[in-house]
């Protein structure tokens, strides 16, 4: 028993040893890769969060960048909002197509309005790609009721979970952000 003991105690000891920090690699073509997505920390690995605003108020997104480096750069990535498709043809009535600038805005932390870009995309930059937390703003401007969405990734681009490159929100030559192909998008629900 004795011996049994000393031998279990050695093998614990040559193990821990062997496994130290200097022994661990990794995939340093990854290390300029980040990834940016939405914090749906009530349900993991799906799109199923929804936030609800009522008429004249604004509703916090919060969004995550996922990084373990501080860098020289500063990566810039994109979100999007757009109608909720009507998948619900049950009913034979269309829901309503709620739009930017007339239903809703979006909106910066003061509440002044943003511009997307000719694509529809909203920047938001990660200073030194220090991994965070930053909130998407959504203002109801007092017009229809409905839905919408808050994407991470361009919502006329498809993506597919066997296709990495499908995934890239933005490459540069400095650095890539890719999006999750679940949990790149939330409901928010305008009263």
């Amino acid at each position: 028993m004795k011996k049994t003991l000393i031998f279990l105690a050695l093998t614990v000891c040559v193990f821990l040893s062997s496994c130290g920090d200097d022994a661990w690699d990794y995939d340093h073509s990854l290390e300029h890769v980040y990834y940016y997505g939405l914090c749906n920390e009530a349900y993991p690995g799906g799109n199923e969060k929804v936030y609800t605003v009522a008429q004249g108020g604004t509703v916090e997104v919060p969004t995550q960048f996922w990084s373990s480096f501080t860098r020289s750069y500063s990566p810039t990535v994109y979100y999007y909002t757009s109608p909720v498709p009507d998948t619900d043809d049950e009913d034979g009535v269309d829901e309503p197509q709620l739009v930017c600038g007339t239903d809703y805005v979006v909106v910066d932390a003061n509440g002044n309005t943003l511009t997307p870009d000719a694509n529809g995309a909203y920047p938001m930059t990660w200073p030194n790609a220090v991994a965070g937390i930053q909130n998407v703003y959504i203002k109801a401007l007092n017009g229809q009721t409905g839905s919408i969405r808050v994407l991470t990734f361009d919502p006329t681009k498809t993506m597919n979970n066997m296709d990495v490159e499908s995934t890239v929100i933005v490459r540069t030559n400095e650095y890539e952000v890719r999006a999750f192909t679940e949990n790149y998008y939330v409901t928010v629900n305008i009263e």
